[in-house]
């Protein structure tokens, strides 16, 4: 926390930010906040990899913080922060880190996974807060797609659809408004709940996954956003598990894809998945490509 505390104190101050409203923001003293950017950079990032905890998660969620500050959501983002944590604990991708730092930890400890991951809610206000956030971006409905939006986030470890909140009835907007089709709960959506199980096979770290149109702006605004993709497909029928079977392939293929593009076929409307690590993220991602667009 420390670390990440240092790495969103530097963006903000490099946005204009003053020290001491980022010490309001972060809920630190000034003096703390002195002493968090006066680290280096590389040095900060360093310690990062030496603990054996990934260097593009950590930057992945401070960007996502920083992002979430920077829009008025200063709540939203703390609270944001405490949950990509507390989920990375669940995972169980931090017991090396622990480790290090406790070398008489049992080599088969597993509470975080039991406290954490056993808090079902944790998964249902991240998916709230991330409809908030589209809720207030109207400009998504440039990518939209005919058959309407969903977003979902997997428990950690998900092995079934009833690990996966979505949001029945989906996501439309238009008149400048973005109507949520319901509150989201798991099982919400069976096709993207299959497909992200499917595919944190290929990619632990992806929890999340959200379904917009695809069309030729939409492929080149993920490349001037330097999004990683792939495309796949016409498929030759309307067999759902050859979509999903396709999509994962490609995260098998390149697990750092951050969207992969179904051309559709018979029966099936284009669509882009955006992949990230949870629905927040995936959130954000959706609102940059349409931001573009509009």
């Amino acid at each position: 926390m420390p670390i990440i505390r240092s790495l969103v104190a530097k963006k903000l101050l490099e946005s204009g930010y003053s020290q001491l409203r980022v010490a309001k923001i972060l809920g630190v003293t000034q003096p703390a906040v002195n002493r968090y950017v006066s680290r280096d950079y590389n040095e900060l990032l360093s310690k990062v990899e030496s603990l054996g905890i990934s260097r593009d998660w950590v930057l992945e969620v401070v960007k996502n913080v920083v992002e979430l500050i920077l829009g008025g959501r200063e709540y939203e983002a703390l609270e944001y922060l405490t949950n990509a944590i507390l989920m990375e604990l669940g995972s169980l991708r931090m017991c090396d880190a622990h480790r290090r730092l406790v070398p008489s930890l049992p080599a088969n400890c597993n509470v975080c996974s039991v406290l954490i991951t056993g808090i079902s809610d944790s998964i249902i206000r991240n998916v709230e807060r991330a409809l908030s956030i589209l809720e207030a971006h109207p400009e998504i409905q440039a990518v939209i797609p005919r058959v309407l939006m969903n977003i979902v986030e997997a428990k950690p470890g998900a092995m079934m659809e009833d690990d996966v909140v979505g949001v029945p009835g989906r996501i439309d907007a238009h008149d400048g408004r973005v109507i949520i089709g319901s509150r989201p709960i798991y099982g919400g959506s069976r096709h993207l709940g299959r497909l992200i199980i499917k595919c944190m096979s290929a990619n632990p770290r992806y929890r999340s996954v959200a379904s917009i149109k695809y069309d030729d702006k939409i492929e080149r605004v993920l490349t001037e956003l330097n999004m990683r993709y792939a495309k796949v497909g016409p498929h030759e029928s309307s067999n759902e598990d050859e979509v999903i079977n396709a999509v994962t392939n490609s995260l098998i293929k390149d697990p750092t894809l951050e969207a992969v593009i179904d051309l559709g076929g018979y029966a099936l409307e284009p669509v882009t998945y955006v992949f990230g690590l949870d629905s927040v993220d995936v959130a954000l991602k959706v609102i940059r490509i349409a931001s573009r667009i509009a």
